[in-house]
């Protein structure tokens, strides 16, 4: 018995070690290194949050449910102050992160391509450190096997067509863009870092997906414009959905 304080000490420290970084214990920061940034991304429909599996109305009455919401963002930068090379937003795997552990910054302005530039593109997936996100292992089904290079991002849903107060969903829609002339960069100038402490920023963007469709003067007809895979055949739906995607991004 003249151990027991001692084993006890240890179970007490060992279940605060396990529990401040358990990703179920209601926090969704883990403690972060000194000088970095960490980057989320909102997916919105309108002015509602959006939840995979869940139905949302298109201003044609049209319902609408996401499936898969992916991209890659790369080369991204804060004020000439790089951040992160390569980042794999995958909504329905890690929820809103783009990416954690970047560069220190807290300048407004940020850019990055939206997908993987060309310089890189045609690489072997395997070779990228195995925590890298265009190692294979991790991009998965974001790398195409018969058109060597990487899916730059996935938009899939499915869509009632009938607007009869009857919600059934069996019409799919998938939105794959990929392919050196596809690759796109943004700006955004309006970014709000948020300190916690000095050394540590967090700032936050959105991607609304009702302008995915609705896009002023470029909008989607997902009647028969639902399905591109950037295949020749599909360049005028593909440049499109590029267009849209990028449009869709901006400051939360």
């Amino acid at each position: 018995m003249k151990h027991f304080p001692i084993l006890a000490l240890l179970i007490v420290v060992a279940l605060f070690s396990c529990n401040k970084n358990d990703p179920k214990s209601g926090h969704d920061d883990m403690i972060e290194p000194p000088h970095s940034s960490r980057l989320d991304m909102q997916p919105v429909f309108g002015s509602t949050n959006l939840k995979l599996d869940s139905t949302y109305i298109l201003s044609n009455g049209f319902e609408i449910k996401f499936i898969e919401l992916k991209a890659y963002f790369t080369d991204i930068q804060s004020g000439g102050t790089f951040l992160k090379d390569v980042a794999l937003f995958n909504f329905r795997e890690t929820g809103t992160l783009v990416y954690q552990y970047g560069q220190l910054s807290s300048n407004p302005s940020l850019q990055f391509g939206i997908g993987v530039p060309p310089s890189i593109n045609h690489n072997d997936p395997s070779v990228f450190p195995a925590s890298n996100p265009l190692n294979i292992a991790i991009a998965n089904d974001m790398h195409w096997d018969w058109n060597p290079g990487y899916i730059f991002f996935k938009v899939e849903a499915k869509v009632d067509t009938i607007v009869d107060g009857i919600t059934n969903c069996d019409h799919n829609l998938i939105y794959h863009v990929g392919t050196d002339s596809y690759y796109s960069t943004k700006t955004i100038s309006n970014l709000n870092w948020v300190s916690s402490n000095a050394v540590f920023y967090r700032a936050w963007l959105k991607m609304d997906l009702k302008n995915f469709f609705e896009n002023p003067g470029n909008s989607i007809d997902v009647k028969t414009e639902f399905t591109t895979h950037s295949m020749a055949s599909q360049s005028v739906l593909t440049e499109k959905a590029r267009q849209n995607f990028a449009a869709s991004i901006s400051a939360l």
